[in-house]
């Protein structure tokens, strides 16, 4: 009886060594996901990923921005869906005074 439980006890030592490795390499992936995806992004908006879902926020500077920061987080392997709740600024555009000067 002793020896069973010489031989148990490590086995659900290791158990629960592995479940606390696995589930910690989750919250690592979607960090090195966030880093990866923050690299591309234009001051204004941001990102983040938890349990595989980024989600993007904030204001981009133009639709090309946006879809560029969307298809880098849809490239990683971890990322196993993008939510996109950010905007796109819109430009101002100012008055031209068309009349030339005259002399």
């Amino acid at each position: 009886m002793n020896s069973k439980r010489l031989f148990v006890l490590p086995v659900i030592v290791m158990g629960v060594c592995f479940w606390l490795i696995s589930c910690s390499s989750k919250s690592l992936k979607d960090q090195r996901a966030q880093q990866e995806i923050e690299y591309v992004l234009e001051p204004g908006a941001q990102v983040v990923v938890s349990e595989g879902i980024a989600t993007f926020t904030g204001t981009f500077p133009d639709e090309e921005s946006m879809r560029e920061a969307e298809q880098t987080a849809r490239s990683i392997k971890s990322v196993k869906s993008v939510v996109n709740k950010a905007t796109v600024a819109h430009k101002v555009q100012t008055a031209v005074d068309s009349n030339e000067p005259t002399q």
